[in-house]
């Protein structure tokens, strides 16, 4: 049975630390596979879409939401986060106006970030189901599909308000 630190350990999943305020501890995990901490890389040194949708720059969006979601903070649903597809371990997606990033909660507070891209291309191209089908066999995979991955599709059921 995999755990969260094998994952670690095998280099499946590396932690995303992000900075807190003086006194604050993380409520919530960040993980992400090493194709999207490269990904995320690039983002935060300056990628940016050719139309920008957001006033903030796309780091700016990003860590802003990485911040509320490890903080703590209430994330708002459909906005910030939001599933999918309505099924048995479902893949998520954590929103900006810029950036889509796809995967899935390992178990609640626990989010395990697969793809990012630009909320443009994703409509444009409708890559949706693509990537939810991508998530799916990476679980699959790794192992986890029965004992890392929360089988609701409710708010509720993956992030603690």
């Amino acid at each position: 049975m995999s755990t969260i630190q094998n994952l670690v350990d095998s280099g499946a999943l590396i932690r995303i630390e992000v900075d807190l305020a003086a006194g604050e501890q993380p409520a919530r995990l960040l993980y992400g596979t090493p194709g999207f901490i490269e990904w995320l890389g690039t983002l935060m040194a300056g990628a940016e879409p050719t139309q920008r949708l957001g006033e903030a720059t796309v780091a700016e969006q990003v860590d802003s939401l990485f911040y509320a979601f490890t903080a703590g903070k209430q994330m708002i649903y459909t906005r910030q986060f939001r599933v999918i597809r309505a099924e048995p371990n479902a893949v998520w997606e954590f929103k900006t106006p810029d950036v889509r990033i796809f995967g899935w909660f390992l178990q609640r507070d626990c989010f395990a970030a697969v793809f990012g891209d630009w909320t443009n291309r994703v409509k444009d191209h409708d890559l949706y189901r693509g990537y939810r089908i991508s998530i799916r066999r990476i679980r699959r995979e790794l192992g986890v599909e029965d004992n890392l991955c929360v089988k609701g599709s409710s708010p509720d059921d993956v992030v603690s308000f």
